[in-house]
C-alpha cells in the first residue's frame, strides 16, 4: 500500500488549492469531485501523495496559465495511468464520450 504522506499539510503547502477565507474554493462541482479523487485515491493507497504532488507541480509548470482544478485533473490522470489503474487515454476516451451525449440524457 502507498504511503498517503501527510496530506491535509500538504495542502497548504505551495501548490496548495485556491482559498477563500482559509476554505478550499470551487467553482464548478467537477473541481470538488476531482479534489476528492485524488485524496480518496491517495488515503486508499492507490499512489503516495508525494507522487501526486510531484506531477500536479509538473502540470502547474508546464503551463502556468491553465487554470488550477484543470493541473490538478491532469496530474490525478498522470498518476492514475502511471500506476495502471486506468489506460492510457481511457480518460480522454471516456470524456469525448460524454460530451456527445445530449443535455439531460442521465436525468430523465
Amino acid at each position: 500500500m502507498a504511503d498517503t504522506g501527510d496530506i491535509d499539510a500538504d495542502l497548504d503547502g505551495p501548490v496548495s488549492p485556491p482559498r477563500d477565507n482559509g476554505e478550499i474554493v470551487f467553482a464548478a462541482p467537477w473541481e470538488r469531485r476531482v479534489f476528492g479523487l485524488a485524496v480518496a485515491a491517495c488515503r486508499s493507497g492507490v499512489y503516495d501523495w508525494e507522487t501526486f504532488r510531484e506531477r500536479l507541480i509538473a502540470r502547474i509548470g508546464a503551463d502556468e496559465d491553465r487554470p488550477y482544478w484543470q493541473s490538478w485533473a491532469a496530474a490525478l490522470q498522470d498518476v492514475l495511468e502511471q500506476t495502471q489503474v486506468i489506460a492510457p487515454g481511457e480518460l480522454d476516451n471516456r470524456s469525448t464520450e460524454l460530451s456527445t451525449r445530449p443535455a439531460g440524457f442521465d436525468h430523465h
